[in-house]
């Protein structure tokens, strides 16, 4: 676990060898930090001196000698403590010049059943109310058990739907219209996103869009779809 903390960090593989190795020896010499890491002089001492510039080793000289010293673990969270006041500091400013360009459409990908159920939990936690476009029997067939527990979950939250479907909804109080063509895809609409599956058991893969215009074209043609079922 240590050493994906210390990649988490920005350290290098080698880097972290260097970092362990000179933490178990104390204040040592470059030849020495090497041998124990098994790497040759030259690279220790460049990834010494990265180590350096990055705060998790210094030096002092002896007698004419340079040795390495490896900055103690308890050291390390006052770094982190001082990186975050320093992004503080900046954070106004950050924030400024990402609002300038305006908010560009966020497209996320999701593939599997397991990335798929990811869409079915951010309508969950995000949707007030929601129209649906979706092949019931493909649905009921892809997601066996999981679908009637995501219904269940959605009507003990009150979320209002609007259903259209090849056949009659799990839920049988839903509003919903049938349509009589083949649906292999299914699509929600819900809080200013589009979220799509496709339902190819194949290679399951769902889109997840947020962008206004995308959202309110789809909106709009749900709602001629509904006014022109029966």
């Amino acid at each position: 676990m240590k050493v994906e903390v210390l990649k988490s960090l920005g350290l290098s593989d080698k880097e972290i060898k260097i970092y362990l190795a000179n933490l178990q020896l104390g204040s040592s010499l470059v030849q020495k930090i090497a041998n124990f890491a098994a790497l040759n002089r030259t690279s220790t001492y460049d990834f010494l001196r990265s180590l350096e510039q990055k705060g998790f080793v210094s030096y002092m000289i002896q007698s004419g000698k340079k040795f390495y010293q490896a900055t103690q673990p308890n050291k390390l969270i006052d770094m982190l403590r001082e990186k975050e006041i320093l992004v503080r500091k900046i954070l106004p400013e950050l924030n400024s010049l990402s609002e300038s360009i305006g908010k560009r459409p966020n497209v996320e990908v999701y593939s599997g059943k397991d990335g798929l159920k990811s869409i079915f939990e951010n309508i969950l936690a995000e949707a007030k109310s929601f129209s649906c476009i979706a092949s019931t029997n493909h649905l009921s067939k892809f997601f066996k058990y999981y679908l009637p527990h995501f219904v269940d979950r959605r009507k003990k939250k009150g979320i209002k739907v609007r259903i259209i479907s090849d056949i009659q909804p799990l839920d049988r109080d839903a509003p919903y219209k049938l349509i009589k063509k083949k649906i292999r895809t299914a699509t929600w609409l819900y809080n200013g996103k589009i979220a799509m599956i496709s339902l190819e058991e194949k290679e399951p893969i769902g889109i997840l869009i947020h962008e206004k215009n995308f959202y309110e074209t789809h909106r709009m043609m749900f709602n001629l779809l509904w006014e022109h079922l029966d």
